[in-house]
């Protein structure tokens, strides 16, 4: 993995931006999202995390090649749905931000394995996201202090301030919304 500045990414040669595969500008103060990172199209990995972002470029839904996204601890308020181009997404983190929805495209992601929403104010899951039958963990927020995974055989993996399997019913029944 490369830990770059956006400067040195910026320095580099188109060619060179080609090589890039791993990324990580995770807590490094970026406010706006580095457009520079568009042109490294054999990203497979790319860390934003820990930043003060606002928003996402639909454009990032070009990066076809990219396996392992991490956007949590941002402020964003919403994601573009061409994330739902991410064909070959495995691991999507988007845990505290800022976020009220997700767009039912992302449904489309069907490697999709790992979705990290929790700690956001999501009030509804897209029905579309019920096509991701391979999760590893799927957590959404319950309350400020409780999250649940769900396994890709549909079974509660972890359960966190919840009282009874009654309360895990209500809530999926909750966020798995037409």
């Amino acid at each position: 993995m490369v830990r770059l500045s956006v400067a040195a990414l910026e320095a580099m040669t188109p060619e060179e931006r080609l090589e890039v595969t791993m990324l990580d500008i995770g807590h490094m103060g970026v406010t706006e999202f580095p457009k520079v990172i568009l042109t490294c199209t054999n990203m497979k990995y790319l860390s934003l995390a820990g930043n003060n972002l606002t928003s996402i470029p639909r454009e990032l839904g070009n990066l076809v090649k990219l396996k392992h996204l991490r956007l949590y601890c941002n402020n964003l308020t919403s994601v573009p749905r061409e994330l739902g181009n991410l064909v070959n997404l495995d691991w999507l983190s988007m845990h505290r931000n800022k976020l009220t929805s997700i767009p039912r495209e992302l449904g489309k992601c069907m490697k999709l394995r790992t979705l990290s929403i929790s700690s956001n104010p999501i009030t509804r899951i897209p029905r579309e996201l019920e096509n991701l039958v391979l999760w590893r963990s799927f957590r959404i927020p319950y309350s400020s202090e409780s999250e649940f995974s769900v396994v890709a055989s549909g079974v509660v993996d972890r359960v966190i301030g919840m009282n009874t399997f009654m309360d895990i019913g209500r809530l999926c029944a909750q966020f798995l919304q037409a």
